[in-house]
């Protein structure tokens, strides 16, 4: 890999995650405090919770934004861990949709977005119509930026060193491992988990692979909320917790039951055959999906842990 491959990987790694935050920022702007308010009032029933962080993580594209709004309830009072914890496990839900949308092939529309973005955002005097085209335009540069990362890819398979670095996460307990790393260090699960999903599309990592990278990308999604947390009070601290043993069950139950029944992962890669790219985010979709289901009887247990 040269130089420049590298500089244009960083960069599209850069414009994705800098689309992610324009775009996120957008939708809160164009919500107003309309999202703190539903947060705020939706939460008395578990079940409500979990849809409404789900669809607040699905407008703000970042679960950690939801989960940090979540530790400033808990941390003021306006939140109970009972009523925390059905946020948290929608929001781990919601940030699975960004895989899903990125699995989309519409580069051949990105320049459009950004175009049509730009023009709303820089000339457009209503403040709504500004923020909607933050929105576009910060979705035009998260694809942009997946295009530069799969281009710069490309030539890593040619890589004996990077093929052989990535040949020793056939070991699951490293591949989680790494997983935990790459995403704590880029602060986003949602982020790592489209870079898999690039590097998987590429052929350098095999499906199996990948999937116990996206089972430790949900470990990692955490740090932001534990530094958060950091300055919190007691209860603050126990909300930022609460996410980190809601994913690290959820880890441990997902690694039991792909490996005694590996059917899982077989049904999961026939839902879209010879689409790796699909077949990783609805991995991502599922295991989320399944450890809420799994874990919902147990939030009284979790709360006492």
């Amino acid at each position: 890999m040269s130089i420049v491959e590298a500089f244009s990987l960083l960069g599209g790694v850069g414009l994705f995650l800098f689309g992610m935050t324009i775009m996120s920022a957008g939708l809160k702007n164009a919500c107003g405090d309309k999202l703190q308010t539903i947060l705020e009032h939706a939460t008395k029933n578990k079940l409500i919770a979990i849809v409404v962080g789900l669809g607040m993580t699905v407008l703000v594209q970042s679960s950690s934004a939801t989960d940090v709004m979540v530790i400033g309830f808990v941390n003021s009072g306006l939140m109970n861990l009972g009523q925390a914890i059905g946020v948290i496990m929608g929001a781990n839900i919601g940030t699975t949709i960004t895989a899903q949308i990125t699995a989309f092939n519409i580069s051949t529309f990105t320049p459009l977005l950004l175009f049509a973005g730009a023009i709303m955002y820089l000339f457009m005097k209503n403040n709504f119509v500004k923020h909607v085209g933050s929105v576009i335009m910060g979705f035009g540069m998260l694809f942009q930026g997946i295009t530069m990362m799969k281009v710069a890819i490309q030539p890593l398979s040619q890589s004996e060193g990077f093929v052989s670095f990535l040949s020793t996460l056939n070991n699951p307990a490293l591949a989680i491992l790494f997983g935990i790393a790459f995403t704590a260090l880029l602060q986003s699960s949602s982020s790592s988990t489209v870079i898999f999903q690039a590097f998987a599309i590429q052929g350098l990592l095999s499906y199996n692979v990948a999937v116990y990278l996206v089972i430790g990308a949900a470990i990692g999604s955490v740090t932001p909320n534990l530094l958060v947390s950091l300055t919190a009070n007691r209860n603050g601290k126990r909300a930022a917790i609460l996410n980190l043993l809601f994913n690290v069950f959820r880890a441990g139950i997902l690694i039991a039951l792909i490996n005694i029944f590996p059917i899982i992962l077989t049904g999961i890669q026939s839902l879209s055959p010879n689409d790796i790219g699909r077949q990783l985010a609805n991995t991502h979709t599922i295991f989320a999906i399944i450890a809420v289901l799994v874990e919902l009887p147990f939030t009284g247990k979790l709360i006492w842990l």
